[in-house]
């Protein structure tokens, strides 16, 4: 049974109306798909955390070598990252080199994410959304929910949150990137083999500005992030959708089934 039109719920309470300066944490750990996905995803989340002193771990899991030269697409995420970082320390870049667009959600890498989740102690753990495009983006995802379920179930505290790439998400977390869009576009500009194949840094521009929708007119570019919930990542993937499907009945102001 639908409820009346006028229960619907306020627009505050089904997006965010103000946004984060950084993210509440002592340390992150980053899982990127592809060399640059770091970069378009949370670039503007680890300048602000390097500024903060607050100590950024990203790995990348895939070469990208089906989307130009693995070896340059290396080289380009080390420079961003040195964009990135300005003169602040404590950026941790790695490389799994895993092939690109063959990454699967196998046992062996959720064990390997779970290791390091455990070992890094991060306090926030940011992955691709199950709404991204790119099929190495989607299995990364399920990795990390299940790499995730396990770590929690060992005892780790941490939390964790997508970003959006390729396909917007449904966030509940926003990020303002505004005082460190400089170093965004300078980190963006490294990538030259990409973007002389698509101009991701301009899409990518596109959707941080569309997230200042409902924000002050100070803040000029958003980073967004769906923080999951401890309740439905205990039940795994299928608690994570359940509950992204729940928001979506709450926006519509309909009952649960």
């Amino acid at each position: 049974m639908t409820q009346p039109l006028h229960t619907l719920p306020e627009e505050p309470s089904i997006y965010p109306y103000s946004a984060l300066s950084s993210i509440p944490a002592r340390s992150l750990l980053i899982f990127a798909p592809h060399p640059d996905d770091e970069v378009f995803g949370c670039g503007g989340i680890t300048a602000l955390a390097l500024a903060a002193g607050t100590p950024v771990e990203v790995i990348v899991v895939t070469d990208g070598g089906r989307g130009g030269d693995a070896l340059v697409r290396e080289q380009e995420s080390r420079a961003a990252a040195m964009a990135l970082a300005a003169t602040h320390a404590g950026h941790s870049l790695t490389f799994w080199r895993e092939r690109d667009r063959e990454l699967l959600p196998t046992d062996t890498l959720v064990a390997q994410m779970r290791r390091r989740m455990l070992e890094s102690s991060a306090e926030w753990i940011l992955a691709p959304s199950p709404y991204e495009l790119h099929p190495d983006h989607r299995a990364l995802c399920v990795a990390a929910c299940r790499a995730f379920q396990q770590s929690f179930s060992a005892g780790h505290s941490a939390r964790l949150a997508f970003y959006e790439v390729g396909q917007p998400l449904f966030p509940n977390l926003l990020v303002d990137v505004t005082p460190v869009l400089a170093l965004k576009r300078a980190a963006m500009a490294c990538f030259t083999s990409q973007l002389a194949q698509q101009r991701y840094d301009e899409h990518v521009l596109a959707l941080n500005r569309f997230r200042s929708y409902t924000l002050a007119t100070s803040v000029s570019h958003v980073e967004a992030l769906h923080l999951l919930r401890w309740e439905d990542l205990a039940q795994g993937l299928q608690g994570v959708i359940a509950g992204n499907s729940r928001s979506v009945i709450e926006r519509l102001g309909l009952e649960q089934p």
